[in-house]
């Protein structure tokens, strides 16, 4: 079906007052599917945009990642007029998106309380590290913490290995994405209702329910799960093996294809009936000699010719690339992963696509992510309605800023 239509959160307007990684990339996906994202910054700006190196033209790549499609109004809401002005463009707002500390907004005198006055249909998303109560609800939330706090540490890393941080900043990453599907199912609440709501999320809930099955499993069974490397706990052979010339990540989770790994790739049926691992409860618990004779098996042949054997039966494997491979590879350009977007200082910028695209509605076609207050003017001109001489009053006083062109 080709696409027709605006993108589907087309007339939705956010002010996004995000900072750093897991609101902005609530709101970047907010915008990726159409909504008016108003970045509202500090003078200083979020600090994101100061984590370097490395820089691109003097720009952050971290800044870069999270803050596309939306427009910038840099205020200090300390001010008055600052506040005055979020007030004004509260009235016509959807969804306010927030992730200081609890009580932040309130000192304010913008939390939701005052908000919701002025616009009883706003949904207002408010993201923390422990939430608005309880003993932690003063710390500040990071994802490391919140890896290290929930268990997610303790079950990452090599087993005689020190308690390991996932690379990625995957808490903020989820919590974003997990707030994005709570907005829009707010929304959807809202169309029944009329009534705004508050959304909290925290990043130690996002981090526990990453956990998945290993909070079940100690639920549940009473057990507290360690790491054990790049393997699996469930499922059995999976993890990184040794070929001749290099590693590669293999991933068995079905009896019927362990027998055909056996039978079709390694040649070695008697594998498939060896009473250690003739089941995968066994080759659970015999996972360790499993590898050492797997790896045996693996250094007889190049990674690349284990490969081709392997998906020739379909059994799930992949090289370990870097990140730069990864998005050089055919299937970056295959799913489309890879655009640009015009930047106002820096010409057109690689940027990611969303990992989704819809059948009857596109994705909005991108900007890339603005510079500290290049919108300020546009923005409390049309959005907060004030007129030109309020708003160079303010610039003047030092409680907006705004960019300017070839400064």
């Amino acid at each position: 079906m080709p696409e027709i239509g605006n993108p589907p959160l087309t007339g939705l307007r956010v002010l996004d007052f995000g900072q750093v990684l897991a609101l902005p990339y609530t709101g970047m996906m907010l915008a990726d599917q159409g909504a008016e994202v108003i970045k509202v910054e500090p003078l200083t700006g979020d600090p994101s945009r100061k984590y370097m190196p490395p820089d691109v033209g003097g720009e952050s790549p971290f800044y870069l990642s999270v803050n596309r499609n939306k427009r910038s109004v840099a205020l200090d809401l300390k001010s008055d007029s600052g506040r005055d002005a979020v007030l004004a463009m509260v009235a016509g707002a959807d969804v306010v998106l927030e992730n200081f500390r609890p009580g932040v907004m309130d000192r304010f005198g913008l939390g939701y309380d005052v908000l919701s006055a002025i616009n009883p249909g706003l949904i207002y998303c408010a993201v923390s590290g422990y939430g608005r109560s309880g003993p932690m609800k003063d710390r500040a939330g990071y994802d490391p913490i919140a890896q290290a706090e929930s268990g997610i540490m303790a079950i990452t890393g090599e087993p005689d290995g020190p308690a390991t941080r996932v690379g990625v900043s995957i808490v903020d990453v989820v919590t974003g994405i997990f707030s994005a599907q709570a907005v829009t199912a707010a929304l959807y609440a809202r169309k029944e209702t009329g009534k705004g709501q508050v959304i909290e999320s925290t990043l130690f809930a996002t981090a526990v329910n990453l956990l998945s099955n290993f909070s079940n499993q100690s639920l549940l069974a009473g057990d507290d799960p360690t790491r054990i490397g790049s393997g699996s706990q469930a499922a059995q052979p999976a993890g990184v093996f040794q070929t001749a010339d290099s590693e590669f990540m293999l991933t068995i989770a079905a009896e019927h294809m362990y027998k055909k790994f056996c039978d079709k790739v390694l040649e070695r049926p008697e594998m498939a009936t060896d009473p250690r691992y003739e089941t995968n409860k066994m080759r659970v618990t015999n996972r360790l000699q499993l590898a050492d004779d797997l790896n045996a098996i693996f250094a007889t042949r190049s990674t690349a010719e284990w490969l081709e054997r392997m998906r020739a039966e379909g059994i799930p494997s992949g090289e370990i690339l870097s990140v730069r491979d990864a998005l050089a590879s055919p299937m970056a350009d295959a799913v489309n992963l890879i655009s640009t977007a015009p930047h106002s200082t820096l010409g057109d910028l690689k940027i990611l696509n969303p990992t989704y695209s819809f059948s009857g509605t596109p994705v909005r076609e991108h900007i890339a992510p603005p510079l500290l207050g290049q919108h300020t003017r546009e923005v409390l001109r049309d959005v907060a309605g004030f007129d030109a001489d309020r708003i160079e009053a303010m610039i003047e006083a030092g409680e907006a800023l705004a960019w300017e062109e070839g400064a």
